[in-house]
């Protein structure tokens, strides 16, 4: 939905076939994540973008996510390396699967990216790192969704990503800190709002 949208909750019951009392307990959890927004008597939006708010998710994230991938590499065992593993090949799949199609397939990308990013961070042993950063990336995909965007991802995501799966392998905390903040730091330039 559009920045700025309003959600009205008498169509969201009828397209989710329940009651108004759980549409607004969701919209209330979604207003405490900053998914959504709400103004007395007003009702419940799509919030706004703006490049203020995206450079303090980006400086956050970063900040967060390369201390929690570098422990996580320096700490993670061979059932977590494995599990990033498989999470890297799903979204490889995923990417020439893409490359090889007409069909856009960034939605399937965008939970594959996620899944890798989240698997990465599960290996530090944080939950709450890992929370933080469910919040975070919620936030930039929301900006990556309002972006616009033509053909396939960036060469230099997909690099990063091989980047940090050496660094998994060799169990190089310094260069998984070094790669996931480069990868960061791509963002604003892929998704700042037009």
């Amino acid at each position: 939905m559009e920045p700025g949208s309003k959600l009205r909750i008498r169509e969201m019951c009828s397209t989710f076939d329940v009651g108004p009392t759980p549409v607004r307990e969701a919209l209330s959890r979604l207003v405490s994540q900053g998914l959504v927004a709400t103004q007395s008597h007003k009702g419940f939006y799509i919030p706004e973008l703006s490049q203020k708010e995206f450079q303090d998710i980006v400086e956050q994230r970063r900040l967060l996510e390369s201390a929690t991938v570098r422990t996580a590499v320096e700490k993670g065992d061979a059932q977590w390396r494995e599990r990033v593993l498989d999470a890297y090949h799903a979204l490889q799949e995923i990417e020439r699967t893409w490359q090889a199609s007409r069909r856009d397939f960034w939605n399937e990308w965008e939970e594959a990216n996620r899944v890798f990013h989240m698997t990465l961070v599960e290996g530090a042993g944080s939950n709450w790192a890992s929370r933080f950063l469910h919040m975070l990336h919620d936030q930039c995909t929301r900006y990556r969704a309002a972006m616009r965007r033509a053909g396939f991802i960036s060469e230099g995501v997909q690099d990063d990503h091989t980047q940090l799966i050496t660094a998994v392998r060799t169990g190089d905390g310094a260069l998984a800190e070094q790669t996931i903040k480069a990868h960061i730091d791509r963002l604003p330039a892929l998704c700042m709002p037009s």
